[in-house]
Formats: C-alpha cells, structure tokens, sequence
C-alpha cells in the first residue's frame, strides 16, 4: 500500500511515520511537510521518502498521483494561533485542506482526514458519538471557536463528496493524543503557546509556574499516540471505515486540568529525584490566551464505532504521562536518562 502523509513532520505524523516503519504489515510511506524537526530522531525505515515542502509543490503533486491513500494532518493545533491569527487558522485548516480534498477527489484517491474533537463544542450530553452529538460552538465574538468551525465544515464537505459517490473517506477525531515528539517547550512564565501538557512541561523544566486557565477545572482525556496509530491502522484496513467518522480517544483517561498538573508533579519527581517548585497558579482565560478565547470542558468519547473495527485502547493515563514526560526529561537532562526510560 502506497500511503502519502500530509503533515509527516509534525507530532502525529512524525510518530505515524515510526508506528508504520514498525508494523508487520509492509508500506511504502512518502511524507510531506515544510519541516522535518521531528523526523530526525525517527527510525523511518527502507519504505519511506521525505519531501520538505508544502503540498503544492511538483514533488507533492507528484506523490499524491502515486499514492492509494492520502492521510491529511495539515493544520495548526493550537489555541494560542487561533485567537492570534483567526484568519490564518482558516485559511490552512479549511482553505488548504479543502483544496486537498478536492485534490482527491479529482484523482478518486482514497482520504483518511484527522479532525478534531472540538468540532463538538460544548457538551450536550454525559459522551460525545460522532453521528448524533449535537455540534455546538461558541459566539462569534469569541474566535477561538473558528479552529473547530473550519474542523467541521471540511468535514461537511468531505461527507457531501463522500454522498455523491465521489470520495472514499475516513474522518478521525482526535481526543488529546500524547506522546514524544508532542509540541514545543516555552520560557518559564511564558503566557499561550502550545497545548496544556507542554504548558507544565516546560514549567516543569524551568522552574515556572503551572498556570491553571480558568481554574483548570475543565477536563479532557488523554489518548497515548501508540494507541491513535493503531487505531489509524484498524482504519485503514477495516472495510467497514469506509465513508465513515470515528473518534479516537480512551474515555478511560479523563482527567480535570488541575488534576493532570498534580499528577504530573507527581510523576516529575519520580522520574527526576527532584523537588519541584512550580506553583499552581489560577489564569483567567484571555489573560493567558488574549481576547476571543473561551475555554470549555470536554466529556470522553464514545469509542464503541472504533472498538466495532476490533481496536481498544492500551495505555492507561499515568503511563501515557510517563512516557511522554520521560521523553521531555531525557532529551532536557542526558545525565537522567535512564532514571526517565525506566
């Protein structure tokens, strides 16, 4: 199978990468991206090729003509951009991902598209199940809702192709996958910037405080990126995931934010030996993101459509965190790194 990756070079596709070189089955994998950082550290394997550019450059095009799947995760991923830059979160989370889309259909190439779970909202219910959750977003005052909006409108479109029988899709939506490779770390104190994990990360690492948005009473469940892959594989296999949505989540991982960083605490001291002296400080949500930001709680999924293909999640949520975590504390501080691979 000829798979053609959109966004090989970033934490989900650096790792899908590696998970593909590993598996029993055979793949000739060609990556796209405009950067490779988080490739290098990968073993890629003799069946991968890589090309630093964007995806419409010749080679991309190129690959895309070759390919028998495209799996697309172009997009940004990170709310501190989409209250920055609203107008640039649509433009390559819908508008060059809809040219992709349409890409495939042109070329009747089969789509794997990674969403996201926000596409849900707010909770209208105790779960959220990909074909009867109500969709409800926040007002348009507060932008931060345009990353999930653009989320669900390329899926509208990807579903109304997929009705006039001119694409075979799969849509994934991502719930919190952790793993290394996972964002980016930010000066002590630093205010936005990437998701929460890599938020306590790094004040974790400097010394600086864990700012709780909100009062960090929101939750969120945690998904280990070895789980996401294979939960990817099941799909891309099962001939029931065809024209189909799936969330890809461990509803077993749900956790409060404030709740994650004593635990993460917890674990930093295990791995390391060290005191540690972040403080748990209370943010209000525009303070720490800017104006536009609204913050929200977030029920598990309901796997069961998933669980249907023969997948289950493996990885419980405190060694998820310790993996990802130990990954972090190796690459920071060599001499610990066998107190952090334990």
């Amino acid at each position: 199978m000829r798979i053609l990756i959109l966004g090989a070079g970033g934490f989900i596709g650096s790792n899908l990468v590696e998970h593909l070189a590993r598996s029993e089955r055979t793949y000739d994998v060609v990556g796209v991206d405009v950067s490779a950082e988080k490739l290098e550290e990968v073993e890629t394997g003799d069946h991968f090729r890589f090309h630093e550019c964007d995806f419409n450059a010749p080679a991309a095009q190129a690959e895309l003509l070759r390919a028998d799947v495209v799996i697309d995760l172009v997009a940004y991923a990170n709310p501190s951009v989409y209250v920055e830059s609203p107008l640039d979160t649509f433009r390559l989370n819908f508008l060059q991902n809809l040219e992709i889309v349409e890409q495939c259909v042109s070329h009747r190439k089969r789509l794997i598209q990674y969403s996201t779970c926000e596409v849900y909202g707010r909770p209208t219910g105790p779960t959220y199940r990909e074909d009867d959750s109500e969709l409800v977003c926040g007002p348009v005052a507060k932008h931060r809702w345009i990353y999930a909006s653009g989320k669900q409108l390329l899926e509208r479109v990807i579903h109304a192709y997929g009705l006039e029988g001119r694409l075979e899709y799969s849509v994934i939506r991502p719930f919190n996958f952790i793993g290394p490779r996972f964002d980016y770390l930010v000066p002590a104190g630093n205010l936005g910037g990437p998701r929460v994990f890599a938020q306590f990360m790094s004040a974790l690492l400097t010394g600086g405080p864990m700012f709780l948005v909100n009062g960090g009473g929101q939750h969120r469940s945690f998904t280990h990126i070895d789980d996401a892959n294979r939960g990817l594989e099941a799909i891309l296999h099962h001939p029931g995931a065809r024209n189909q949505v799936f969330n890809v989540g461990n509803p077993d991982n749900d956790i409060s934010i404030r709740e994650l960083a004593l635990t993460m605490i917890a674990i930093y001291m295990e791995l390391t030996g060290e005191p540690v002296v972040s403080q748990l400080v209370d943010i209000d949500g525009e303070e720490f993101y800017g104006p536009g930001y609204e913050d929200h709680t977030r029920v598990p999924a309901d796997i069961t459509k998933l669980s249907n293909l023969g997948w289950a999640p493996r990885h419980d949520l405190r060694s998820s965190l310790r993996a990802t975590m130990a990954h972090y504390v190796a690459a920071a501080s060599p001499d610990l790194s066998l107190t952090a691979q334990a």
